[in-house]
């Protein structure tokens, strides 16, 4: 890639003054990755380039070592750069599931809800393959990243995908019952999770990137009797099984996207924005008010924009 060519060059003749050799470079979806020794200790430095946070550096290996510790200075010296290093996991578990949702603040398209299982292996292999927060990732770089996921962990996710239709369904349901989105939000996980624990041997814990405060997935597990360790936490993120999770899920919610833009001949843009409004009264104009609910979240302050009411 063009965009980290000179940073790229800068960071080889840095690396050959510390006395730390590039054994190989391995080109990332959106970035490039060295691999790197320096006496009998190994790390990796991955720097990638988003449209969103520009030029970002990840150092990757073991903590506490002197290669280690050497990168961070040569990475340091980048201050106009984000400079990051592998996020360290902020639980001790061996074996744990992250989960992430896709959609919810989305106008258009589903709500879905993904988790992913890992161990300390899975975790240094997804970091080695550039799994970060999906928000940080163009949309190209998230069907590649859930691809390879899917190949090379087959097993060790699931999901539910709710449609528009259905979501408006349940959506009206709860609402009557005095009940949320979160609620929803929370009942989706729920399912998701439910159906991994039910498989093999019970994880270490589960980490689900937190959406409200209520504490409400929690109380489905204890309603239901289910002992599980659970965690939920804001930016949960710069966890591995999360990250992967949130990729997941964002690609399944781009690809739904993506089929309903082909169905339809309409692209539906991302967001509840003033665009968003003005594609919901071309779509009414086109296929009429009753079928609004085949491609939008209904209870959105949108519905009444693009109604006009």
């Amino acid at each position: 890639m063009r965009e980290i060519e000179p940073i790229v060059a800068d960071i080889l003749g840095k690396l050959a003054q510390c006395g730390i050799q590039v054994y190989e470079q391995v080109p990332l979806p959106y970035g490039l990755q060295l691999r790197l020794i320096f006496e009998d200790e190994k790390a990796v430095l991955n720097i990638y380039h988003s449209a969103k946070k520009g030029i970002s550096l990840v150092i990757g290996g073991k903590t506490g070592t002197r290669i280690r510790s050497m990168l961070q200075e040569v990475v340091g010296g980048h201050v106009a750069q984000q400079a990051l290093q592998t996020p360290e996991s902020k639980h001790s578990w061996e074996d744990w599931i992250g989960s992430d949702e896709s959609g919810k603040g989305d106008y258009f398209g589903p709500l879905v809800v993904c988790s992913f299982r890992a161990n300390r292996e899975v975790e240094k292999e997804l970091w080695a393959m550039g799994v970060m927060d999906s928000k940080l990732l163009q949309d190209w770089q998230i069907r590649e990243l859930a691809q390879k996921i899917y190949k090379e962990f087959p097993g060790c996710m699931n999901g539910i995908v709710l449609v528009p239709k259905t979501y408006n369904r349940i959506i009206e349901d709860m609402k009557k019952q005095g009940r949320n989105l979160n609620d929803l939000l929370a009942w989706q996980h729920f399912k998701v999770l439910e159906e991994m624990l039910s498989v093999g041997n019970a994880p270490d814990g589960v980490l689900v990137d937190q959406f409200t405060s209520r504490k409400t997935l929690s109380r489905l597990f204890l309603a239901k009797e289910i002992d599980v360790n659970l965690i939920e936490r804001p930016r949960s993120e710069n966890d591995a099984a999360v990250a992967a999770a949130s990729i997941l899920a964002r690609f399944q919610y781009i690809s739904a996207m993506a089929e309903m833009s082909r169905k339809f001949k309409i692209g539906f843009p991302l967001g509840a924005s003033a665009k968003v409004d003005r594609v919901g009264r071309e779509f009414v104009q086109k296929y009429g008010v009753e079928r609004l609910g085949e491609v939008a979240k209904l209870h959105f302050k949108n519905t009444s924009r693009v109604l006009g009411e």
